[in-house]
Order: C-alpha cells, then structure tokens, then sequence
C-alpha cells in the first residue's frame, strides 16, 4: 500500500473515531497541539527515529500529553508508534484536516497572485467561490511573481487558472500554430 494509502486510512479512522465520540473539534486541536510540537526539530527527531522503540515514544508522549489529550489522540498516536508510522504524520494530518473540512462543509482554497491581493479582492474571491460550491470558504493566499499578474485558484482539487503567464503561453501556441 502506498504512504498517500496508508495516510488516508489512519486519518479517516482518527476522524471516524472522533466523530463518533463527538469529540472532533477537540482531537482537531490536539493534532494540532502535537504537530506543533513536531515543528520542533528534537521532538521531530526523537518521534520520527525508526530507532527508538514504540514504548520509549510512548513515554514521552505521556509525559508530554498524557492530561492534555484525549484517549482516541492518545491511542491514534500509539498505533502510529507501534506501526512505525510516525513519518507519515503530516501526510495524516493534512488527511485528516481535509475530512474535516468536508464534514464542516469548508472549501479551503489557494490562491496564487503575482503580489498581495487587498482583503477586498479576497472577499470577492471568496464570496464567489463561496457562492459557486455552496460551501463555506476559507483562503490561503500564495504570493507567485512567476505568474506575471491575474491568479491560479486551486480548490476542491480543481485549477482556475486566470493568470497573465497562462494568457501568454496560449497566445504564444496559437502564433507557433498560425505560422
């Protein structure tokens, strides 16, 4: 089974696990809690070594968490421990924070410009997207001068490619084929 395979099985156990104890924003923050955590280089070190067993990980993660989380985040990350999954950790997690963007019915899309767009144009782009998927929208943007101008909107695993750099590349194919 491939990593994207496997990341999505344990994020959709994790989610069913959760919803099912009605406990989902909770689990939400823990993982959120623990990833944080991971951004420190020891920690992630300590927790991704294939060298150090499940029940040392186990420890420290007690130690770390033990009153903080839930048992299902608990016990999520010790079959992550005990699998020798650990490495798979953001792939689950963005897995995860897909589902539950599903489930809240959240669209969270990327936009890419070729500088800052004001908070009105984002509000706009929003509202339309917003408007197109019936969907709660939130946006993440991407400053891109590689673009030249317009934008690239990646949504729901889909492209909206309005960008100066696109118009130029079909214009550019369409002279090539006019010759």
């Amino acid at each position: 089974m491939r990593d994207e395979q496997i990341a999505r099985e344990y994020a959709k156990a994790l989610f069913e696990a959760a919803l099912g104890q009605n406990i989902l924003d909770r689990v939400v923050q823990e993982v959120d809690d623990v990833g944080e955590l991971l951004t420190d280089p020891e920690f992630e070190g300590f927790f991704r070594s294939a060298k150090i067993d499940s029940e040392a990980k186990k420890n420290v993660f007690n130690k770390v968490f033990l009153q903080e989380v839930s048992v299902i985040t608990r016990n999520f990350f010790w079959v992550l421990f005990d699998n020798g999954r650990e490495s798979l950790f953001n792939e689950i997690r963005n897995e995860f924070e897909r589902l539950v963007d599903e489930h809240d019915k959240r669209l969270v899309a990327r936009v890419i410009t070729a500088v800052p767009i004001t908070d009105d144009l984002g509000a706009k782009v929003q509202e339309k997207l917003s408007e197109a998927t019936n969907r709660e929208v939130v946006i993440e943007t991407v400053t891109d001068p590689d673009i030249y101008g317009g934008m690239l909107i990646y949504a729901d695993g889909q492209i909206i490619d309005a960008s100066v750099k696109s118009r130029l590349n079909h214009l550019r194919e369409r002279l090539i084929q006019a010759r």
